[in-house]
């Protein structure tokens, strides 16, 4: 049975009235940390989050971003503040690749930090450049075959680097990589026809494929993408274990006491599921899953787990 949010809310006032630690029901301000520059990807979600748990705290629910280094800058620093409900941390799968990538980042993402919620997955898609004749999937194959093959990244550590490598590992493609710094850099590599293939999320790939810029050649989620029904998903083409999704997540230092995850846990659940919440989903192309926190976390343990492997065994 799951309770409500305000029955949660006042548990842990409640529970913070005859205990000694600081919890969120003590705190005058709320900040969430977001270790990537504004105007991100994860912005419409963490300003859309801030705005409304500012009505349901209420209290301040502030958004600063602190960049730096693929998000290790600003994620390592949450990381070592205090579990007291005061700093909270919004990112995305780079909170993974990232971590997995340099074990020097500064945290652990799976002993450091608690999961609260995730508040959408975007699947990704194998997106080919027409200037470099990739229409298809089998041109891809061709130009592999002749040992001329180039993929773009949005940086070394990020989670197109991680996601293109394991999918070119899974479709025997052994491409040269270009490490770009963003995913519009990665995709303009595939548009100027310098990069046959990039790998990248539905929502930051699809204004590139509407004038033909570039090519959807592979959808790596269950069944066929709504907005692309032409374009085949990896399990049609024989690549039945080749799925991968962005996601946005909301984290805590590990500290944090569970009563106040749960209460944001269900906060989260109640603001994705309200009418504005819905539409944020649809507007970013998005799926929502009512998760709790237990059940992202084995999440996040399964795909560092899946990450770390890749790392061990070889990336460029």
């Amino acid at each position: 049975m799951k309770l409500g949010f305000k029955t949660l809310l006042v548990a842990c006032i409640l529970a913070f009235s005859g205990a000694a630690r600081a919890d969120i029901a003590s705190q005058s301000t709320i900040q969430i940390v977001v270790p990537f520059n504004p105007g991100g990807s994860t912005d419409p979600f963490v300003r859309f989050l801030a705005d409304e748990l500012q009505g349901k705290l209420g209290k301040p629910v502030i958004v600063v971003n602190k960049p730096g280094a693929g998000g290790v800058v600003g994620t390592a620093e949450v990381a070592r503040g205090k579990g007291d409900g005061s700093t909270l941390l919004f990112s995305s799968s780079s909170f993974l690749t990232a971590a997995a990538y340099n074990p020097k980042a500064g945290y652990d993402p799976v002993k450091d930090f608690k999961t609260i919620s995730v508040m959408g997955f975007n699947e990704f898609m194998i997106i080919g450049s027409p200037a470099a004749g990739v229409n298809l999937l089998e041109d891809l194959f061709a130009k592999n075959k002749a040992g001329r093959v180039v993929m773009s990244t949005a940086g070394v550590g990020s989670s197109t680097h991680f996601v293109g490598q394991m999918v070119s590992n899974e479709l025997a493609l052994k491409p040269r990589v270009l490490h770009m710094k963003s995913s519009g850099e990665a995709m303009m590599e595939v548009i100027a026809g310098r990069a046959d293939y990039y790998v990248g999320s539905v929502g930051s790939s699809a204004p590139y494929l509407s004038n033909n810029q570039g090519k959807a050649l592979l959808y790596l989620g269950k069944g066929r993408r709504t907005e692309f029904p032409d374009v085949p998903s990896a399990a049609e083409k024989g690549f039945e274990e080749v799925e991968a999704a962005q996601w946005f997540g909301f984290f805590a230092p590990a500290g944090i006491s569970d009563a106040d995850v749960t209460m944001l846990n269900r906060a989260v659940s109640e603001i994705m599921k309200s009418e504005k919440g819905k539409k944020l989903a649809v507007d970013q192309g998005v799926r929502f899953e009512d998760w709790d926190a237990a059940q992202f976390q084995a999440y996040m343990s399964k795909e560092f787990s899946t990450w770390q492997s890749l790392v061990a065994a070889g990336m460029q």
